[in-house]
């Protein structure tokens, strides 16, 4: 349970789980101020792959004060309660079908909602949009993967090496993305973040989530997407490409791209500004 002292004066934390229909329970954190009512639009928050809540922090207390935020987390992480002897789906329709009957027990006919999320969860945001079951006002969408493109070596380690030995995994994985996906010269931060949350994750969910998701691709998806879409990009991020992130923004009905100058940056109280003022000003 979170302690709702940290977040801010007059912040209310209420964690929760909600069951969808295979069984999976996904737990919600909803992050209610004082000033936030029926009337003022929510937002609803999807993290990144098995992305940690403390990530998040400066961001979501940017963000808090004022506005109602539903931090949802998806079903490949640790918090996820999963029934027992059943062969689950860990693919990004799952997810984005994840969203759909969570939020269709939140929220009523007349509230008016934002989506923002990061890397894996903005594109599970992107899937759902695609498939027109509600209709946001919006999405604020930093770094959203258009593919996952696995390296061949990491898929064979995926496929073929027991759950149990990741363990022995878990340094390929930090070095892969240290040596190779992440800025190590100015991002040190960032990487130690990503570190925990490798370190944090839960190995067998892990692994099926990577196998589900791994020829998985946003593209001929985009032009189903009616709802405007601002996509938030880091000119020093490796591991999302800002020309990737353009070539989407020029498959979409309504959006632009807001480029910042860091990883750091996009999961920072400047992110959580910009989005809140945004909002506000619609």
């Amino acid at each position: 349970m979170q302690d709702s002292s940290s977040w801010g004066k007059g912040i209310s934390v209420d964690e929760k789980y909600f069951q969808v229909s295979d069984g999976v329970q996904i737990k919600v954190i909803d992050f209610f101020h004082p000033d936030s009512n029926p009337e003022k639009p929510a937002v609803v928050f999807v993290a990144g792959w098995i992305s940690l809540l403390s990530g998040w922090e400066q961001f979501l207390k940017a963000i808090t004060p004022g506005l109602r935020v539903l931090y949802i987390e998806t079903r490949e992480k640790k918090s996820a309660r999963l029934p027992e002897g059943r062969q689950l789906d860990f693919s990004i329709e799952r997810m984005s079908a994840d969203l759909h009957e969570i939020l269709s027990e939140i929220f009523d006919d007349n509230q008016l909602y934002y989506f923002a999320g990061s890397s894996l969860g903005a594109t599970v945001i992107l899937d759902y949009l695609s498939m027109k079951w509600e209709n946001p006002a919006g999405a604020f969408l930093i770094a959203p993967i258009s593919k996952f493109a696995f390296p061949k070596w990491l898929l064979l380690i995926i496929k073929f090496i027991p759950a149990r030995l990741y363990s022995f995994v878990r340094p390929i994985l930090k070095g892969y993305l240290k040596y190779f996906r992440l800025d190590r010269k100015n991002e040190q931060e960032q990487i130690k973040k990503y570190e925990r949350t490798i370190d944090a994750a839960e190995p067998v969910r892990l692994k099926a989530n990577a196998y589900a998701i791994k020829d998985y691709t946003i593209w001929g998806k985009l032009e189903n997407i009616e709802t405007p879409v601002v996509i938030i990009g880091a000119e020093t991020d490796n591991l999302h490409g800002i020309e990737e992130m353009k070539k989407m923004v020029s498959g979409l009905a309504s959006a632009r791209l807001e480029v910042m100058r860091s990883n750091k940056e996009t999961h920072s109280e400047k992110a959580g500004n910009f989005i809140l003022t945004e909002i506000n000003r619609r």
